[in-house]
């Protein structure tokens, strides 16, 4: 995917939440990753890293996601 389709793609999952802890998980994400200097990626081992990549390409089929919906019903026992 190019950096252009990400940018997009990105920006349409944030306009598409009005939950703001949501877009403060993403707004906090970034700022970690901008201010980074990759030391908790270099801290992974070689096969947490490839864990994490495999599970950033299995996150691109819909198929296999789990909605937001469906996490807060799971779990609302918890809160």
């Amino acid at each position: 995917m190019k950096l252009a389709e990400l940018k997009s793609e990105f920006h349409n999952l944030i306009d598409k939440t009005n939950d703001p802890e949501i877009i403060e998980q993403f707004l906090g994400a970034m700022n970690q990753s901008l201010n980074s200097d990759g030391s908790v990626w270099r801290s992974l081992s070689p096969a947490q890293q490839q864990s994490v990549l495999d599970a950033y390409e299995e996150s691109k089929d819909d198929d296999g996601l789990t909605t937001l919906e469906e996490l807060k019903a799971k779990y609302a026992n918890w809160s």
